[in-house]
């Protein structure tokens, strides 16, 4: 009905991690691979940028040289601290760095976008197709960010992946991967599926299903989401 495309959609694992120790940061990192994820994220905006630096680099070395990193800072800096950031993560050749700075802040996205040297994800706290054509048309942003639960919806998550197409940009996502797999499974210029449930897997009839780094996008009717209501009485409320 979204009219198709590869049910086959690129998919990253997100996770809460800032402060993780480094040690626990890798051990994490396994789990994700041996989970079947080909991309990871994880946080920066720690209050001394060496150790986001130190962080990372043990992520890349973990890694290799070709293995798909991003990094997401969630608005902590200042348009200037994002640029200088971005500047000291190049080396580490991320995908793309999330939520630099305000989403408010068009005119400043702007900025880390032409200074700052990297790709930038926005887009998760924007809520309308208007916030998103401002941001997109300004040049604000590199890999826009829809979440369904809060742009308005499958409706216009479509229209921003549409928006984004006519811009030449890839599309990503944030939250609610079991609902958005068939969004983005729908978008030609999709680039990769967040994967963050928060333990909401173990609720779920069927979770979302990896194969070779890829997320497959169900056959199921509709949204294909079907509750574990036996798994869910645990945790009933009296």
């Amino acid at each position: 009905m979204l009219g198709g495309f590869d049910p086959r959609v690129p998919c990253y694992a997100g996770g809460i991690d800032l402060d993780l120790s480094v040690d626990a940061l890798l051990r994490q990192t396994d789990d994700n691979l041996a989970r079947g994820f080909r991309a990871i994220k994880l946080k920066v905006g720690r209050p001394s940028l060496r150790e986001d630096i130190e962080r990372v680099r043990a992520m890349r070395a973990h890694l290799g040289a070709e293995f798909s990193l991003m990094v997401d800072a969630n608005m902590r800096w200042s348009v200037d601290e994002a640029i200088r950031a971005a500047r000291a993560l190049a080396e580490c050749d991320p995908v793309w760095l999330e939520e630099p700075t305000s989403p408010e802040d068009v005119p400043g996205h702007v900025r880390i976008v032409r200074e700052g040297g990297l790709p930038i994800a926005a887009g998760e706290n924007l809520h309308t197709l208007a916030e998103f054509r401002q941001l997109i048309a300004a040049g604000g942003v590199t890999f826009p960010e829809p979440d369904v639960t809060n742009c308005g919806g499958v409706t216009v998550f479509m229209k921003i992946c549409h928006l984004a197409e006519a811009f030449c940009l890839p599309v990503t996502s944030h939250g609610a991967h079991d609902v958005t797999v068939h969004l983005l499974a729908a978008a030609p210029n999709r680039s990769y599926l967040e994967a963050h449930g928060f333990g909401l897997d173990r609720f779920i009839a069927e979770p979302l299903r990896l194969e070779a780094g890829a997320a497959l996008a169900p056959e199921r009717p509709g949204h294909g989401v079907e509750f574990d209501w036996k798994g869910l009485d645990a945790v009933r409320a009296s």
